[in-house]
């Protein structure tokens, strides 16, 4: 087997495997946690959740068999202030059973949502500075947003939908591929302009939530996402057999 090719992601300190694991939220913890050592006993550091997933006990649990400094964790939050955000992250310390976390994201920023995540992503910079958190950022499946955060100072990560799909297979599938706005040539384009301005980029809904055409050719599909310049890292979610094979594809590339 290819050995998992590591990132580091820009001047955090970070380093990741290429490929990231969304633990199924479907399973026990202890479930969860044998699926997480697994991983990464295939080379995969990188585990990503989020407070409204109900898989940060999977990751508790794992933490048991894995040393915290060897994995990268990030969670996610719907905070709307500093205050919220402070309070979502005590809760997501708390739960995931650990004193610091690796990247803390505002989760799901719509268009409309721009100005607003700025001002929460000020305030989050300054827990920064404590040293509880090394990487601030958001996801979207808005082109509009990853284009008018490209530039953002106080973002450092940015995760988004990002997917091999022309714009008849997203819209013939769109249950599955759920871009806010625009095309995904578009988000590809400020996906490049965030790359650019020394974010780092990770690639999320790779296969569309599992749209029927991406996961039957999913090894393509995995391979042409791991494979641009413009992203670090992609996360999926995966059970047992999904992760060897999927290691296997992002280690080939």
């Amino acid at each position: 087997m290819h050995k998992m090719p590591k990132v580091n992601l820009g001047t955090t300190g970070l380093s990741v495997s290429k490929l990231g694991f969304g633990p199924p939220v479907n399973i026990t913890p202890g479930e969860g946690a044998r699926l997480l050592f697994n991983s990464f006993k295939l080379g995969v550091n990188f585990w990503d959740t989020s407070d409204d997933y109900g898989s940060h006990p999977h990751i508790a649990s794992a933490l048991k068999y894995v040393p915290r400094k060897d994995v990268v964790i990030s969670t996610k939050t719907y905070a709307k202030n500093g205050k919220e955000a402070t309070e979502s992250l005590k809760n997501s310390l708390k739960e995931l059973e650990t004193d610091y976390l690796d990247i803390f994201l505002l989760h799901f920023v719509q268009s409309d949502q721009v100005e607003a995540s700025k001002k929460v992503l000020k305030e989050m910079k300054e827990l920064k500075t404590t040293g509880i958190i090394k990487a601030i950022g958001l996801s979207t499946h808005s082109g509009t947003v990853a284009k008018k955060t490209a530039t953002f100072d106080d973002l450092d990560v940015i995760m988004a939908v990002c997917c091999k799909a022309n714009q008849a297979l997203i819209n013939k599938y769109n249950e599955f591929i759920h871009l806010e706005d625009g095309s995904m040539q578009e988000m590809f384009q400020a996906l490049k302009l965030a790359h650019d301005n020394g974010q780092i980029v990770i690639a999320m809904k790779v296969l569309g939530g599992g749209a029927p055409p991406l996961i039957e050719k999913y090894q393509g599909a995995i391979m042409a996402v791991a494979q641009f310049e413009f992203v670090d890292a992609l996360v999926i979610g995966m059970r047992n057999l999904e992760v060897k094979k999927n290691v296997e594809i992002i280690a080939s590339c």
